[in-house]
């Protein structure tokens, strides 16, 4: 639906205080006037309406100065997004974790064993096990922190009920596709046994710990690691906060559908709930060292740990993974910055130290259209010429077309050698149907359905979406067109999918490469159970 026009705005200290009007102490300099003016509310509403966002809302840090709005929907049919909603802020929480680490790291009289090198193995034991010897006894805080663990994403593990020790233990149960510090791999769970490390440490959750020791120095009041504490605040008529609810865009109906808040467990990972008011007082903190992390924290959290792959077109630099943030120049300009996302929630928090001037932009959709409006501003902060700025919808229009292209040619590279005519399924269709278990992934449940002609899908159970309708390919090979997002039409990737034939002649096993981004080869094998 269209962006209502509904913009508010708010105007604070450096101290998150309110402020009728900007202040400029120094008489000699220009006085700063919000880049947060008519000309970009008209581009919010037009990138609003293009990218299918319900609502956003952007905040600006320049020097002592915030400046912060509120565009469209919050919450269907009329509630306005304002600075003050709230959002999932997705893996912008994982620099928090590694904040929460140095503190640790910090202070040798209490915990003289945590170091950024200490093997985590040491320190969580009997919990952090995995399949590699080696690697158990190798793998470290800094490694976890950085993606180098060797360890793939093993992404849909996170939707697997159970606890932050839950997924930690799962560990021994993922793939190693790589040796440690070769590879940069972004893994969730490594962060979550990061937050557990912390917790069994500390002797408290790991919200408590952000709360007392980062959050609340900071003054970051709308700041939250529960989703029960942060509808509890957003519901106290104490303060203008609201709760943003997420959607999804229905391709079929061209219609935005309110989908639930991810109940995955997510912890170190992703497990914040923020306003962009509270994390301009974060990168605020970040950019000026001011507290209340050590320096040597600070240091140690723009300190580059590997070589990330290019994740943002407007970045052709290479781009570095520290603790928790990512590193790079634009234009000449160091930048440090996370994305984050869940279904329904996105977010970006960017800033260049050199210039004291940071940008967030947080909204309720899934996609990459709030970085349209974090780099418009960016480019007219370094006044980069229109001939030299991006069209990031154009981009992305055109990478979906190269996945559609690489897609329909998935038998071909998957099967180069499949021989014709196919070999028919050995069994009928329902006798490949039941439920299959993974030690560390979420149930599958297989059924026929039918479309045009009966064929056999794939339900992921637990927190996630995830879907695969499974083409016969010859004998018991498939392809599993995967789904990762509840109302999409276009599969996001095309994959390897196979059943197992035991003696007795009955299906006993289904594998299919759901780690197609680390393990495109590799199959994850689920045991049948019913």
């Amino acid at each position: 639906m269209p962006p209502t026009g509904n913009a508010t705005t708010a105007i604070a200290a450096s101290d998150g205080s309110p402020a009728a009007v900007s202040v400029d102490n120094d008489k000699s300099q220009p006085r700063k006037t919000s880049p947060l003016n008519e000309d970009f509310e008209k581009l919010v509403h037009e990138t609003l309406i293009k990218w299918h966002i319900q609502g956003v809302s952007v905040a600006v840090v320049d020097g002592d100065e915030t400046w912060a709005e509120g565009y469209g929907i919050a919450a269907l049919p009329d509630v306005p997004v304002r600075p003050s909603t709230l959002f999932y802020t997705g893996s912008t929480t994982k620099s928090f974790t590694a904040a929460a680490a140095s503190l640790l790291v910090d202070d040798d009289e209490k915990y003289p064993n945590i170091k950024w090198t200490t093997p985590l193995n040491q320190i969580i034991r009997d919990d952090f096990v995995l399949p590699d010897e080696y690697a158990t006894s190798h793998v470290t805080l800094e490694d976890a922190l950085s993606n180098r663990s060797g360890i793939a994403g093993h992404e849909l593990t996170l939707g697997r009920p159970g606890t932050v020790r839950d997924v930690v233990r799962s560990l021994r149960h993922f793939k190693m596709s790589k040796e440690i510090r070769t590879t940069w791999q972004y893994c969730n769970a490594l962060f979550i046994a990061v937050a557990h490390m912390i917790e069994v440490t500390t002797g408290e959750w790991l919200g408590e710990v952000l709360r007392k020791r980062i959050w609340d120095p900071l003054d970051m009041k709308s700041t939250f690691f529960s989703l029960e504490d942060a509808q509890k605040y957003a519901d106290s008529i104490e303060n203008d906060a609201n709760l943003a609810v997420p959607y999804a865009w229905d391709e079929k109906t061209s219609q935005p559908k309110e989908i639930p808040y991810c109940d995955a467990v997510l912890s170190g990972a992703g497990a914040v709930i923020s306003s962009v008011l509270d994390y301009a007082k974060y990168i605020r903190s970040m950019m000026r060292q001011s507290g209340p992390l050590s320096k040597a924290g600070y240091a140690a959290m723009l300190t580059p740990r590997s070589f990330c792959p290019q994740m943002l077109p407007q970045l052709n630099k290479q781009m570095l993974y520290t603790l928790g943030w990512m590193s790079s120049t634009y234009h000449g300009e160091f930048v440090m910055l996370h994305p984050g996302g869940l279904e329904g929630m996105t977010a970006t928090m960017i800033y260049f130290p050199d210039r004291d001037w940071g940008v967030l932009v947080f909204c309720n959709a899934d996609g990459p259209g709030r970085e349209t409006l974090a780099w418009h501003l960016i480019d007219e902060m370094l006044n980069v010429p229109q001939s030299e700025r991006m069209d990031l919808y154009d981009v992305t229009q055109k990478r979906l077309a190269q996945r559609r292209e690489y897609n329909a040619t998935a038998l071909q590279r998957l099967y180069p050698s499949v021989l014709s005519p196919a070999r028919s399924l050995s069994l009928p269709l329902a006798d490949y149907t039941g439920t299959y278990t993974h030690p560390a992934h979420p149930d599958l449940i297989i059924s026929v359905t039918s479309d045009d002609a009966p064929q056999l899908s794939v339900l992921v159970t637990g927190s996630f979406p995830v879907r695969m309708k499974l083409k016969h390919v010859s004998a018991e090979f498939f392809l599993a067109e995967l789904f990762c997002f509840r109302f999409g039409k276009e599969s996001d990737a095309v994959i390897k999918a196979e059943f197992q034939i035991n003696a007795e002649g009955k299906v006993a096993r289904f594998g299919a490469a759901v780690d197609f981004a680390d393990m495109p080869d590799t199959l994850i094998w689920f045991e049948r159970s019913t």
